[in-house]
């Protein structure tokens, strides 16, 4: 069964300001969609939006068909999994209490998490290569580190769509790579994957659609060639560039003039 995500005419405002504008957007089983734009243009925000936490000033969610705002907390969160960018914790807690987190969607009141919960975190550790902190404090991880047992946790939590802010931005080249490759099996288990990505070419490399944001809108929602653009470039970045299908990589790349 494929799954549909569909954002339909969303907007969401902070007071007199409005910071999503009429967002419209659908996608479905096996995407993996990046969302650019520029600092400022709300790809956080649209991402808080879809997941329940920001409340939309008008338009809908449907998940399969059905409005988000139907759901319970619980329910919404066996369907969709987010993880911030924000990696600090203030708890000191083993990391496999962290990671299996993820599976509190599933538990009834006042149940305690199953033989079963405890080896889907443990199955989860071992693919990101965060096992070996399975018992060390949260607190003792650098920032990087953090990151990828969040990202365990996510995996853990085994929803159907999975939101990720800048899942990469404190990790290092090996690690980014690691990770991304994980998404990526997720895209081919048929879920959907929408990450908010600073590295534009980590994003042509990585994702099978890109969004591009700014000032609230949406500027180009389609493949990589059709985003990334000498004038899309220009008019959202404010850089000029030369856009070009590089031999070495086999992606389309760019560098700025």
């Amino acid at each position: 069964m494929k799954n549909t995500l569909e954002v339909k005419n969303i907007s969401y405002s902070v007071g007199e300001n409005k910071i999503l504008k009429d967002i419209s957007f659908k996608c479905q089983s096996g995407e993996i969609i990046g969302i650019i734009g520029p600092n400022g243009s709300g790809k956080t925000t649209l991402l808080k939006t879809i997941n329940g936490i920001n409340s939309i000033s008008s338009g809908d969610i449907l998940l399969n068909g059905k409005s988000t705002k139907e759901y319970d907390e619980k329910e919404l969160a066996r369907d969709i999994s987010f993880m911030n960018q924000n990696t600090n914790i203030e708890f000191d807690f083993p990391c496999i209490d962290i990671v299996v987190l993820g599976r509190y969607p599933y538990l009834e009141r006042f149940q305690e998490y199953s033989k079963k919960d405890m080896e889907l975190a443990e199955k989860y550790m071992k693919l990101t290569n965060t096992y070996k902190f399975k018992d060390k404090s949260i607190l003792q991880l650098s920032g990087g580190e953090r990151q990828r047992v969040l990202f365990a946790k996510i995996l853990t939590q085994e929803s159907q769509v999975i939101l990720l802010d800048e899942p990469t931005a404190s990790l290092d080249m090996r690690y980014e790579e690691d990770l991304l490759k994980e998404v990526s099996k997720e895209k081919d288990k048929g879920k959907i994957i929408i990450l908010v990505i600073h590295n534009l070419r980590t994003a042509i490399k990585y994702c099978s659609r890109l969004i591009l944001l700014s000032e609230g809108n949406i500027v180009k929602d389609g493949t990589v060639e059709e985003v990334i653009t000498e004038e899309n470039l220009n008019n959202v970045f404010r850089i000029k560039t030369k856009v070009y299908y590089n031999e070495i990589s086999k992606f389309l790349d760019f560098y700025i003039i």
